[in-house]
C-alpha cells in the first residue's frame, strides 16, 4: 500500500487503514503482519479506530484474523467494542425498518439514504456500518404526510411551522428529533444551492428494494447511490473517514456496467471532479486496487492535489490543515470551509459562481420578512454575523 505507507505517519493509522476492508484481501492482510510484528501501541490502535468511525471493520477483522499476535487483555477489549457497536448499529437498523414500516402503511413511499443501506450494499451486513441519524427520501408531495406522521410518532420538529416553505424550496431537509434516533426527511439529495441536478423522478424510477434485518427497505440504486455518496463527502470536506470507506467498499461491488453508468451520470451533473476527487482518495489511502472505473476517471495530474490534502489532514489529525480560504474568512462564517472545499469540487465555473451567488443571496429558512427586497435580508444577515464574529474574536483576545 505505497500511498498510505508514505503518507500515514503513525503505524498505528496505517494498521487501521489495513484493516478496514470487508472481506480482508491477502494484500491488506499482508500490510497488517508487518505492522503486527513491529511495536504498536494498541490503545492508539484503539482510539484511532473508534475516531474513525469504523470499530466494526477493524475490531472484527484483527479479532477474526489476529488474534493470536496481540495480548489476551487487547483482545477482549475490542471483542467487547464491536459487539457493542455493531449491536448500536443492529438497534438502529430496526428502528429504521419500524419507520418505514409505518410510512409504507400510510402510504408514503420512502428511499432509505446511507444507514444500512450502505452497509448492506457495500459491506454485505447492516452491522458492520454504524449510523447515527435516519435519512430518508420521500416524494415531494408526501412531505406533509410524513410530516404529520413524524409528529404523531412523537418527533419533535427542529424548525418552525413557518419554515417549512423555504426549507422546501431550497430542497433542504425537515429536520426531527426523538424519540428514536434523529430523522430527516428529503425530497432532493442536496440542497438546491450546491447544484447537484440528479432528478428525484430518476432516483426513483431507477431504486430497488433489499433485504433488511428480516424485512425490505428502498434503497437507490448502486451507481446512484456511489454518486450520492461521492458528493456527501464533498459537501463536508471528506472530515469522515469512514466515508473514504464506504466508496472504496462500494468501488468493489460495482460491475463495469454500473460504473459506466456513474461516469454518464457525472458528466450529465457535471460532477466529474467529485467522482475523481472521490477515487482518489480511495487510491491514495489504501493505494492501487483492481477498479471497474477507467483511469481517466481520476482525473487529471494535479487536478484534485489541493483538495486531497485538506481532505486528509482532516482525518489524519493534522497539526495545521491546508485551507483553501485565508483564515480570517473561515472565521467569518462556520458554512464558508465546506462551501469553498464544494466549490472547488465542481469542475464548471458557472456552477461555482451559481452556488455561491445562491448562498449569499436566496433566502435560507431562518431568514424572513423583507417582501419585495426578501433577496437582501440573506446578505445583510451574513453580513451583520460576519461584523458579529469578527467583534466577539476581537473583544476574546
Amino acid at each position: 500500500m505505497q500511498h498510505s505507507a508514505n503518507t500515514m505517519i503513525r503505524p498505528e493509522q496505517q494498521l487501521v487503514v489495513a484493516l478496514c476492508r470487508m472481506p480482508l484481501d491477502d494484500r491488506h492482510a499482508y500490510r497488517a503482519r508487518e505492522l503486527l510484528a513491529t511495536r504498536l501501541e494498541f490503545q492508539a490502535v484503539i482510539e484511532q479506530t473508534r475516531r474513525w468511525q469504523v470499530e466494526p471493520l477493524v475490531f472484527g477483522n484483527l479479532r477474526r484474523h489476529f488474534a493470536a499476535s496481540i495480548p489476551p487483555g487487547v483482545v477482549a477489549e475490542i471483542t467487547e467494542l464491536e459487539r457493542a457497536q455493531r449491536a448500536y448499529a443492529m438497534s438502529r437498523t430496526l428502528q429504521l425498518v419500524d419507520l418505514t414500516r409505518r410510512l409504507k402503511e400510510a402510504g408514503i413511499p420512502t428511499i432509505v439514504l446511507k444507514g444500512p443501506t450502505i452497509g448492506i450494499t457495500a459491506y454485505g451486513d447492516c452491522s458492520r456500518r454504524g449510523f447515527a441519524d435516519i435519512d430518508l427520501l420521500v416524494p415531494k408531495n408526501y412531505l406533509t404526510a410524513a410530516h404529520d406522521l413524524l409528529i404523531a410518532g412523537g418527533y419533535t420538529p427542529k424548525f418552525g411551522s413557518e419554515m417549512i416553505a423555504a426549507i422546501v424550496a431550497g430542497q433542504h431537509a425537515l429536520e426531527f428529533s426523538g424519540p428514536g434516533p434523529a430523522v430527516e426527511i428529503h425530497w432532493s439529495l442536496l440542497s438546491r444551492h450546491l447544484r447537484f441536478d440528479l432528478e428525484p423522478d430518476e432516483l426513483w424510477r431507477d431504486a430497488h428494494t433489499i433485504k433488511c434485518v428480516g424485512s425490505e427497505i428502498t434503497a437507490l440504486s448502486p451507481p446512484h447511490l456511489f454518486l450520492y455518496l461521492c458528493a456527501h463527502g464533498a459537501k463536508h470536506e471528506w472530515n469522515i473517514f469512514r466515508w473514504i470507506c464506504d466508496v472504496a467498499q462500494l468501488t468493489r461491488r460495482l460491475t463495469a456496467l454500473e460504473a459506466q453508468h456513474v461516469m454518464a451520470l457525472a458528466q450529465r451533473t457535471n460532477s466529474r471532479r467529485i467522482v475523481a476527487l472521490a477515487l482518489r482518495l480511495v487510491r491514495e489511502t489504501f493505494g492501487e486496487e483492481e477498479s471497474p472505473f477507467p483511469a481517466t476517471a481520476f482525473g487529471a495530474p494535479g487536478e484534485t492535489d489541493t483538495l486531497i490534502a485538506v481532505a486528509r489532514a482532516s482525518f489524519e489529525g493534522a497539526v495545521e490543515r491546508p485551507t483553501l480560504l485565508p483564515a480570517r474568512i473561515v472565521r467569518l462564517h462556520p458554512y464558508a470551509a465546506p462551501l469553498a472545499f464544494w466549490i472547488r469540487s465542481r469542475e464548471r465555473k458557472r456552477d461555482q459562481l451559481a452556488c455561491v451567488a445562491r448562498f449569499v443571496f436566496e433566502p435560507a429558512p431562518g431568514d424572513t420578512g423583507g417582501g419585495a427586497f426578501r433577496f437582501l435580508v440573506r446578505p445583510a444577515r451574513l453580513a451583520a454575523n460576519a461584523v458579529m464574529r469578527a467583534f466577539d474574536k476581537v473583544h476574546a483576545s
